[in-house]
């Protein structure tokens, strides 16, 4: 007798484990799809937050960025780039190779953003590379613009040159 009353208590206490633990995997996977929804509005305020900042901080009429692209051009291997805005050091960067990639895979990458008044200006570029042989590479280009009161972009391209076999340099305005 005592025997039974022992395997029908471990049998109802088997039970009772079972059914807590489905019980609690039904409440786990609850919680998770409510987690996943949580990071999922978090990343959309976040995205919002991001957009409303750079509105407040780069109003459309002193907004002024400068992007950086670069064509496949085999001849030459981006290293770094330096910005001056108006006689004015602004930024630099020096890229990996896993950027030189994208950059030839038709990235684009946003170098520089800040606030302009309107009236005019002088961006320099100063873009420093190695060529097909590792020599190293170094060139200037310039670009006197006008900025009214509205966004102003400019973008730093590098393209294929065929007929020379060597890259071409240029400051170009977004329309």
């Amino acid at each position: 007798m005592k025997a039974i009353y022992s395997l029908a208590s471990s049998l109802v206490l088997f039970v009772s484990l079972c059914i807590s633990f489905s019980a609690y995997a039904a409440d786990q996977a609850g919680l998770d799809a409510e987690i996943e929804e949580l990071k999922a509005e978090v990343i959309e305020l976040n995205r919002d937050l991001f957009d409303l900042e750079e509105q407040l901080l780069y109003p459309a009429t002193t907004s002024f960025a400068v992007f950086v692209s670069m064509d496949a051009v085999p001849d030459f291997e981006i290293q770094a780039v330096k910005l001056n805005l108006d006689e004015q050091d602004v930024t630099s960067h020096i890229y990996r190779a896993e950027q030189v990639e994208a950059l030839r895979r038709g990235g684009i990458q946003k170098i520089y953003a800040g606030n302009l008044k309107p009236g005019m200006h002088s961006l320099k570029a100063e873009i420093v590379g190695k060529d097909r042989d590792g020599r190293p590479v170094k060139r200037m280009v310039v670009a006197d613009f006008g900025k009214a009161r509205s966004s102003k972009y400019l973008e730093v391209k590098i393209s294929n040159n065929p007929n020379q076999n060597k890259p071409d340099f240029a400051i170009v305005e977004w329309k």
